[in-house]
């Protein structure tokens, strides 16, 4: 009789076979009861490190910041990856900081999100889990880290020309090269701030016909070998120049200034000696009004790179300004501020050019500020000015670059939220407050939100 080939198993197919059916076991029980754990998300939501067979589809859990500052909001974070109406969201082990809460209703169809202002300093782990009706249960480990709220220090002048000197005396001991510019008109000052910050040099402010006592205390304080004149003869009278060369032997005098505020600002940065160094990063600023100059100027500074005011209505650079991109070796360009500001057509006409080009603005004058400081990744010390006046803010942005710090825009009794969250991202200690509480009020020194 003929008998059949007997089947020889293997011991290790046989494991696999086993191994399967405990898998496919673990996810119908998973799938039938909802309650199986799956610690699948890393905190802030993604799937890195965890093995493809385990990942499903759908929301995952994500952790708030992991820093915070005391009495200042959260930034908005959602608490899923995604929107997932079947999902809900709660804290299982652990609890929050004072002052934080998870909102959000799977009922009302409210996303999940992390939401308040810390009101404790301190360490805080939970857990974060979510809960869904057609799959496992996710959850991820959360810590935040609560830290006091920056000490802030007022800068407060008698009037502008003081302010400045106090700025100055305030991050300067010394200073070989200092610049001067208008203090009645903001275009100079805001062409010289880059500049002046990218050679170490503080900037003073004068007044068309006199030299301000202030501003004179400061030179003579500082003693410079140079002081740089940026404006013309309408903005700083020869009077003003033969005062300052009489009063301070051995300091030579330097003016340079163009047509209007724009060549002016070409000619600044054209400057062999006082001007802008080769940089691949050019700002571009209109020049007709303050903000998004200064609030640019720290962050350019912090790049080597200086800031450039354009006519912002034109469609197209002029052939002065394409020459200047080309004698500083520019290979980046960013547009400080909106299309309201730098046109579009303009911006448009840029991208044509051998260089990279990028707009960095906001909703608002402070919202675009917060995104210019983007480029700090930390900064112990940060800044506050008025967005709405310019005198007391021009000298800010030459001392804060000296410093490595951000010139953050706030109104002239409050915080705005983006501008405080940016704050606590950058990890401040301090914040100086630049001008008396006629331009910014004791609101602003507590930090209090709009």
């Amino acid at each position: 009789m003929h008998q059949k080939p007997r089947r020889h198993w293997r011991r290790s197919s046989i494991l696999s076979l086993l191994a399967t059916a405990a898998v496919f076991s673990s996810l119908a029980s998973a799938s039938a009861a909802g309650a199986t754990e799956q610690p699948d998300a890393t905190p802030d939501g993604s799937t890195a490190g965890v093995s493809a067979g385990l990942v499903e589809a759908g929301a995952k859990p994500v952790c708030p910041q992991p820093a915070a500052v005391k009495n200042i909001p959260l930034e908005p974070r959602r608490a899923m990856s995604e929107y997932d109406p079947h999902a809900e969201a709660s804290i299982v082990s652990g609890a929050l900081p004072p002052g934080v809460a998870l909102s959000g209703s799977m009922a009302a169809a409210s996303p999940y999100a992390f939401t308040g202002k810390p009101t404790s300093e301190g360490t805080y782990a939970f857990t974060l889990r979510i809960t869904l009706t057609d799959s496992a249960r996710r959850s991820v480990a959360c810590t935040m880290t609560v830290r006091k709220a920056p000490t802030a220090v007022r800068i407060e002048g008698a009037d502008r020309y003081d302010q400045a000197a106090l700025v100055s005396a305030s991050s300067f001991s010394s200073a070989e090269t200092v610049y001067l510019a208008s203090g009645e008109s903001f275009a100079d000052a805001l062409s010289a701030g880059a500049v002046a910050g990218i050679h170490g040099s503080p900037l003073l402010l004068t007044a068309a016909t006199s030299l301000p006592d202030p501003t004179r205390a400061e030179l003579a304080r500082l003693r410079p070998d140079d002081v740089v004149v940026v404006g013309g003869p309408a903005s700083v009278s020869p009077s003003v120049v033969a005062s300052i060369e009489g009063a301070f032997a051995g300091t030579t005098v330097t003016r340079i200034s163009g047509a209007d505020r724009y060549a002016g600002s070409r000619a600044l940065l054209q400057h062999p000696e006082f001007g802008a160094p080769a940089s691949p990063w050019l700002y571009l600023a209109t020049g007709a009004s303050f903000p998004d100059a200064l609030a640019a100027s720290p962050a350019a500074i912090s790049l080597n790179a200086p800031v450039l005011l354009v006519d912002g209505s034109k469609s197209a650079a002029s052939s002065d300004e394409l020459a200047l991109f080309k004698s500083l070796r520019v290979t980046d360009i960013r547009i400080a501020g909106g299309p309201a500001s730098v046109s579009s057509a303009l911006e448009g006409a840029l991208r044509s050019g051998p260089w990279a080009v990028s707009r960095v603005s906001g909703a608002d004058r402070y919202a675009g500020a917060v995104a210019l400081n983007k480029v700090f990744d930390s900064a112990p010390t940060v800044f506050f000015a008025s967005g709405a006046v310019f005198p007391d803010a021009l000298s800010g942005a030459p001392a804060a670059g000296h410093q490595g710090a951000p010139v953050y825009l706030v109104a002239d009794d409050c915080v705005p939220h983006s501008v405080l969250r940016d704050v606590a991202r950058v990890g401040a200690t301090k914040v100086i407050v630049l001008g008396g509480r006629s331009t910014l009020s004791a609101a602003i020194e507590k930090l209090t939100p709009c």
